[in-house]
C-alpha cells in the first residue's frame, strides 16, 4: 500500500502542478495534477477557469510508464474552460492561441490527440478523442477565415480523424479511424472516409 502511494506522489510533478494552481480560476472543489513531466506555457493574460466539483489531470497515472508528454499552450488572452473531469495523457497537445477560446464538458479525456484552437472550439461531456486525432478551428493552408467547431455530448473519434473548421458533430456520433470530417455529422451516426460519410445510423457505444 506504501507503495502505491508512493509512486504516485514520486510522480506528481509538484513544480507545475503549483503553477498551474496559481494561474487557475477554480472553486474549492477542484483539482489540478501534472504527473511527470508536462510541456506548459502559460501567457500571462492566458485564463483557465474550472467548475465546481471540476479536475484537470495531465498524462494520467495510468500512463507514467509511456513517459510521454504531453504539451499545454495558452498565448496572450486566451481561454480554458473545464466545466467537469478532463484527462489529457499520452502526447497529447492543446494549443490555444492569442484570443481564443477552448471549452472542454465533463468526462471527457484526450488520448494522445491534438487539438489547435485558433478561433472557438467546444467539446460536450463524455467524449472519448483518440491517438493522433487532430482537431482545428483554422484551415492554414488556404487562408480561409476561422470558423468555430462544436463537438457535442458523448462524441467518439477515433485515431487519425481530422475534425476540419466549421463542423458541428451531433450528440452521440462515431468518427471512424482515419475520417477527415468536413461537413456537420448528424447525432448517433457514425461517418468515415475521406472525406467522410454517414455509414451507419442509429448507433450507440458506452465511454
Amino acid at each position: 500500500m506504501f507503495r502505491k502511494y508512493y509512486k504516485i506522489l514520486s510522480s506528481i510533478n509538484w513544480m507545475q502542478t503549483f503553477m498551474l494552481y496559481r494561474r487557475v480560476r477554480k472553486p474549492r472543489s477542484s483539482s489540478i495534477r501534472v504527473l511527470n513531466c508536462s510541456n506548459i506555457h502559460l501567457s500571462h493574460s492566458a485564463v483557465i477557469s474550472m467548475a465546481e466539483h471540476s479536475s484537470f489531470e495531465i498524462n494520467r497515472q495510468d500512463y507514467i510508464r509511456t513517459f510521454e508528454r504531453s504539451t499545454l499552450y495558452l498565448g496572450d488572452n486566451a481561454q480554458l474552460h473545464i466545466n467537469g473531469r478532463f484527462s489529457m495523457h499520452g502526447h497529447s497537445t492543446i494549443m490555444v492561441h492569442d484570443g481564443a477560446k477552448l471549452e472542454i464538458g465533463d468526462k471527457t479525456y484526450l488520448n494522445g490527440g491534438n487539438i489547435d484552437c485558433s478561433y472557438n472550439i467546444s467539446i460536450g461531456k463524455g467524449c472519448a478523442i483518440a491517438d493522433n486525432v487532430r482537431i482545428m478551428d483554422n484551415a492554414y493552408h488556404d487562408g480561409r477565415s476561422l470558423r468555430g467547431v462544436v463537438i457535442s455530448d458523448k462524441v467518439w473519434i477515433s485515431t487519425g480523424a481530422i475534425i476540419l473548421p466549421g463542423v458541428i458533430i451531433g450528440t452521440g456520433a462515431i468518427i471512424a479511424a482515419g475520417a477527415v470530417v468536413t461537413k456537420d455529422v448528424p447525432a448517433k451516426c457514425m461517418v468515415a472516409g475521406v472525406p467522410a460519410k454517414v455509414v451507419k445510423q442509429n448507433v450507440d457505444w458506452k465511454h
